[in-house]
């Protein structure tokens, strides 16, 4: 029996197991999915096409549609970095994880604290950071408008507003991060587009008030980090997240 391999979204870890199945000559379909839209059924074609000596390996896709039976799926939701995507792909194909697969497996679950914490150096977070940005398909001009709108901040009761163009928000919160200061940050987007990262409790609170999606270890929980999105006019949430910080001293 054969592994036949089928990659969800686009991030750093799915571009190294890309990578890795192309170096260990396995058979796989890649259709370049984004990242938080993967679904199954974009490969409905290639799984009808799989013999009966062949095992389809579901990478972190949204199923969909009807899959064979003997179907293995790998969607590692909550799980820690010694069980991602990356890692269970690696113990298929007999490969021996480098550093690397360890930094990028850090990254996918916990971000740059995680990648620190197993001993990431400081030029290994940039280069997989930027990877993981250029796979989500941020580009150059999505960089620069970053640059431009970090520049401009505002500091606004202890949140930091960021005023954008475009709602990729990788390439401020990438540039912004530092160990020594909670994050409390804003990002409204001229897309319609609003993103929230910080305390968890008020991340929760966003999501009743204003619908969207919110997620991260630490929702639901004050002084803990998470985050929130969404499309609500950006006047009535700044209001509320400046006046929740009032609330609090």
């Amino acid at each position: 029996m054969d592994y036949v391999f089928f990659l969800g979204g686009m991030d750093a870890e799915m571009s190294r197991i890309k990578e890795l199945l192309t170096i260990h000559k396995r058979k796989f379909f890649c259709k370049g999915l984004p990242w938080n839209d993967a679904k199954l059924s974009c490969y409905s074609v290639e799984l009808e096409g799989l013999t009966d000596n062949e095992i389809p390996v579901l990478i972190e896709l949204s199923i969909d549609c009807e899959h064979p039976s003997n179907s293995i799926v790998i969607d590692p939701v909550g799980l820690g970095w010694s069980k991602s995507s990356l890692f269970q792909v690696c113990d298929m194909i007999g490969h021996k994880p480098l550093n690397i697969d360890l930094y990028i497996s850090a990254n996918d679950h916990g971000w740059i604290p995680a990648m620190y914490q197993v001993g990431a150096s400081k030029e290994d977070v940039a280069t997989i950071r930027l990877a993981e940005r250029i796979a989500q398909g941020i580009t150059k001009e999505h960089e620069d408008e970053a640059v431009r709108a970090i520049a401009q901040k505002e500091i606004i009761n202890g949140v930091t507003v960021i005023r954008m163009k475009h709602s990729k928000c990788a390439p401020v919160t990438d540039r912004l991060y530092d160990p020594t200061v909670k994050e409390n940050l804003l990002i409204l987007s001229e897309d319609g587009e609003v993103n929230y990262f910080g305390d968890g409790l008020l991340c929760k609170k966003l999501k009743e008030v204003f619908q969207g999606r919110n997620g991260g270890s630490g929702l639901g929980k004050a002084n803990e980090d998470a985050f929130w999105g969404g499309y609500p006019p950006h006047n009535e949430v700044l209001q509320f997240v400046v006046e929740y910080f009032s609330t609090q001293k």
